[in-house]
């Protein structure tokens, strides 16, 4: 199998490669090496070993003129930098677990007793309906313990819910600068923009969620709402099928709200003259969707 890895880098190599192209195989060589991971003192110590195994196996490809400029110490230090920040890209196993061992740490309760009560008193307002008293609460534990992302996001959520986005669309910024990778946050903030017809940053948080989170319907769905309300009703139909196929699989209730966007989606194409390409896509989806229902 490593060599058949290595023959099809050998093969791309073959052509002219940019230093991008080489960022790219050094990652893929990378995230090849990396074939199991236990934890993260085994994933840091696989990174140690594979990140200059990878460099030379992909640089010693090279002719020898390439060879030479990427050996250059300005090249090969760019070189590892970009490697740095882009190997994940390549490696959506290792940024998964990343982002897994992220969340135990982010989504977890303070180490302050004191937080921790005017959290969950503030949990207890928010269920009641109680919001003025909810919004207070979280604000006492947030004093308390300002790195602690979750009363900041469900303080987005209190503004969120009595439609007070702008500060809904601040408390999660201010949870986001703590934990870029937030998932709440990042979806939460999403609706929040959403409801203020900002959609450029509303679809920006989607394409996050998409990217950190493929597993997670909730981006499709959102950026097939997004699209639809800009009337690119094609892209709003792939990302509404895929979603809708996501939330049945996973026997959600939510595949009822998707199901009927790829109504509204239908009504618009077939405005358009394109209730064609609508029942193709469909098709092509696998999405079994009952189109009796479908004016």
């Amino acid at each position: 199998m490593r060599k058949l890895f290595i023959t099809a880098i050998l093969s791309i190599l073959l052509h002219p490669v940019s230093g991008q192209d080489v960022v790219r195989l050094i990652s893929v060589e990378i995230c090849h090496c990396i074939d199991t991971i236990e934890n993260m003192d085994s994933l840091e110590a696989k990174l140690d070993r594979c990140f200059p195994d990878a460099i030379d196996a992909v640089i010693g490809l090279l002719d020898e003129n390439m060879q030479e400029l990427f050996y250059d110490e300005a090249t090969l230090d760019k070189t590892i930098d970009e490697v740095y920040e882009k190997f994940l890209s390549y490696c959506p196993k290792v940024r998964k677990f990343i982002l897994e061992d992220k969340e135990k740490s982010f989504y977890k309760m303070s180490d302050s007793q004191k937080a921790r009560e005017f959290f969950e008193a503030g949990n207890k307002a928010f269920n009641s309906k109680d919001y003025k008293t909810a919004v207070k609460l979280y604000l006492k534990a947030i004093k308390l313990d300002r790195q602690w992302v979750l009363p900041l996001d469900n303080l987005g959520l209190t503004y969120r819910t009595t439609g007070n986005y702008k500060k809904a669309v601040k408390y999660y910024d201010k949870s986001l600068s703590l934990y870029p990778e937030g998932r709440i946050a990042l979806q939460n903030q999403a609706i929040a923009y959403t409801y203020l017809n900002d959609f450029l940053h509303a679809m920006n948080n989607y394409d996050q969620l998409l990217y950190l989170y493929p597993e997670n319907p909730e981006g499709y769905f959102g950026t097939a709402l997004i699209s639809f309300m800009i009337k690119d009703y094609e892209r709003a139909l792939d990302f509404a099928l895929y979603s809708h196929k996501m939330y049945v699989s996973s026997q959600s209730e939510n595949s009822k709200d998707s199901e009927k966007l790829i109504s509204m989606i239908y009504e618009k194409m077939k405005e358009q003259g394109k209730d064609s390409i609508f029942f193709e896509k469909a098709k092509q989806s696998g999405v079994n969707i009952r189109f009796e229902q479908v004016p």
